[in-house]
């Protein structure tokens, strides 16, 4: 969030990719406690444990990209309704990739949240956005 008072980019992108991040690390969490409950009390080795550690923060990255990829989906009007957030700025003419980003954004309070929590759930749910990604291919191949 210090970028975005320096004016480098707004702040939500920064509560999306973090939305997202924190969504896999609930995600995590509830696979781990999953694993635990069904093990055996037979320990993992060295080189099991660095592979999940590996991937667990990997996942948070990915869930993060896949975060902003869903925030571009909403913005790009691609998923619309209700339950989805609506954004300001965005019939303004484009005049770079800066001030795209700076400009366009959730157009009420309730929208921010919407957004958020959106991102969120592209997080915890690894399969939320190829879901609708494959869902818009079919779409367009018809």
């Amino acid at each position: 969030m210090l970028a975005a008072r320096f004016g480098l980019y707004s702040d939500v992108m920064m509560m999306i990719f973090f939305a997202g991040s924190v969504g896999a690390v609930v995600n995590n969490y509830f696979r781990l406690s999953k694993m635990m409950e069904s093990q055996s009390a037979a320990p993992a080795d060295d080189a099991q444990e660095r592979l999940a550690i590996i991937q667990m923060y990997v996942s948070m990255l990915i869930a993060g990209i896949l975060a902003f990829v869903a925030y571009g989906l909403f913005l790009g009007g691609l998923v619309r309704g209700s339950l989805f957030p609506d954004f300001k700025h965005t019939d303004d003419e484009y005049q770079g990739v800066s001030s795209m980003l700076l400009s366009l954004g959730p157009r009420t309070n309730i929208d921010a949240a919407k957004s958020v929590l959106w991102a969120f759930i592209a997080g915890f749910s690894e399969r939320f956005v190829p879901n609708i990604i494959d869902s818009l291919i079919a779409k367009a191949r018809k």
